[in-house]
């Protein structure tokens, strides 16, 4: 198997959105391209890599593996790109939205999703999660004559740089608690550690990293952004922020906390369960009521 077998399906969607891109550039104005169908054949082939990859547990750089569980998310986010890639053409054309533009964001945000579910490493994770951020911060207000939607894209931008540096924090606090930033380096000094009371560093590190997901997945009390977001962004792409980020932020949750913080469960556990709660209800109930102020 190469080194680099499990980059692969992510390289190929990376590929499929600078297509895209060339394709708009060398479009005439009024031409009709089909761009889109640039983008389903890289997602097609993406899927179907991430199917011959399957039970292979490839490694690449030591920094992304993609095992059955990331290839799973590969899959569910190809399926959810390329019924976005089908159901946006009526979209693109009637709000006049560039269609290159609007493709190859939506291919790179997907890139940057794969990435982000077979990181092993947090700088890794970190870096996938600025790939989609930016990705989705250009869709929300990609419709240039939405003055809702340039409001929602620059609350998204804001909220959404906040939240990074609580995300990078805990980064630095669990480089500085096991001296690397590898996932699997980090759980084996917390394994050793688990005996005794967990150090106050480790459990720094993980409030801070779970506010940064927390944030992707819409948590109250990380959610203010959602809803301005999904009223301001294109129809599409609020279904497609809706689906395939929150996928791939559950996905290196799951990856992160189920493994290297697997032995901080008895802290970390009741917190979450609280949230989920609060999401599931608070979020409900609030949002019978909201108006749009």
């Amino acid at each position: 198997m190469s080194e680099y077998a499990a980059t692969i399906p992510l390289v190929i969607v990376a590929l499929a959105a600078l297509v895209a891109m060339v394709a708009e550039a060398f479009r005439e104005p009024g031409e009709r391209m089909p761009i889109a169908w640039l983008g389903i054949i890289g997602l097609v082939g993406s899927a179907i890599v991430s199917v011959v990859l399957w039970d292979s547990d490839a490694r690449s750089m030591g920094v992304i593996r993609s095992d059955n569980f990331a290839l799973f998310i590969n899959l569910v986010l190809c399926a959810i790109g390329i019924l976005t890639m089908l159901m946006s053409g009526d979209v693109v054309e009637r709000e006049q939205i560039p269609a290159g533009e609007y493709y190859a964001l939506t291919l790179f945000g997907i890139s940057g999703m794969m990435m982000m579910a077979a990181a092993t490493d947090l700088l890794v994770v970190f870096l996938a999660l600025e790939i989609l951020s930016l990705s989705v911060y250009v869709l929300t207000g990609i419709r240039r004559s939405s003055a809702g939607g340039a409001e929602a894209a620059f609350k998204y931008f804001l909220l959404g740089a906040f939240s990074s540096a609580f995300f990078l924090y805990g980064i630095a606090f669990a480089f500085a608690l096991s001296g690397s930033t590898r996932i699997e380096q980090i759980g084996e000094v917390l394994s050793r550690q688990a005996a005794g009371e967990p150090p106050t560093l480790a459990l720094v590190a993980v409030g801070l990293l779970a506010v940064g997901f927390a944030f992707k997945v819409s948590a109250v009390p990380f959610h203010m952004w959602t809803p301005d977001a999904y009223e301001g962004a294109p129809t599409m792409v609020t279904a497609f922020m809706s689906t395939a980020v929150k996928a791939a932020a559950f996905a290196a949750f799951v990856r992160v906390f189920l493994s290297p913080l697997e032995p901080l469960k008895d802290h970390w556990i009741p917190v979450l369960s609280v949230l989920a709660a609060v999401t599931m209800i608070l979020g409900t109930v609030v949002g019978v009521v909201q108006t749009n102020g």
